[in-house]
């Protein structure tokens, strides 16, 4: 099992660190906000992909049977809720008050909803899950290695793409127009790819 593990990670690692919603929306608050003031978010975001992994792996046989019929609803509903995070990074701008409601970062309660309006890491879960662990039959332990190597491999790439963003706070205060600009149209780039499903 160990190298089915190892295979796991692998896939989980080259899906996972590229550009989508959770990484383009943490490189886009920390730049903004700071790596600290998004720790609520990144947790919010990990708690939603091990919830998810979860289910998957718990749920495989009938989450197949069901995402056919929910995906042409959920990926539209998915699609609005990041459309709402590309507005919400395009009209902010730095230095505004901190009780103006434009100017906090997402909460951990956003985190975690994305991850559920997210049909991408459904779809993700349910495949890495058939594919690499099903195989080989259900158990207990088989599930959570799954959800925390998932997990694991995700959060890692969150925490590069924080990064990035706390990087680049300094530039971000003096071309703030500009990264908004390109942040939101990577937001709605990642809304484009999941209504093309």
């Amino acid at each position: 099992m160990t190298a089915v593990y190892l295979d796991l990670a692998a896939y989980a690692c080259a899906t996972t660190f590229s550009p989508g919603p959770n990484n383009i929306l943490l490189l886009s608050s920390t730049s903004r906000f700071g790596f600290r003031r998004c720790l609520p978010l990144i947790f919010g975001i990990w708690g939603g992909l091990v919830t998810i992994m979860l289910l998957c792996g718990f749920c495989c046989a009938w989450l197949g049977e069901l995402v056919p019929q929910i995906v042409p609803i959920a990926k539209y509903v998915g699609a609005a809720y990041i459309l709402y995070l590309a507005y919400r990074t395009f009209m902010r701008s730095p230095g505004s008050s901190d009780t103006d409601k434009a100017s906090k970062p997402l909460t951990c309660v956003n985190g975690f909803l994305l991850q559920f309006l997210n049909v991408k890491i459904l779809m993700l879960g349910i495949a890495a899950y058939s594919g690499y662990i099903l195989p080989h039959g259900f158990s207990v332990p088989a599930v959570l290695c799954f959800a925390l190597i998932m997990a694991a491999c995700a959060g890692t790439g969150n925490l590069i793409w924080a990064t990035l963003g706390r990087l680049i706070l300094p530039l971000y205060n003096r071309y703030y127009k500009v990264v908004n600009v390109v942040m939101a149209l990577l937001l709605l780039w990642c809304a484009w790819k999941i209504v093309s499903i």
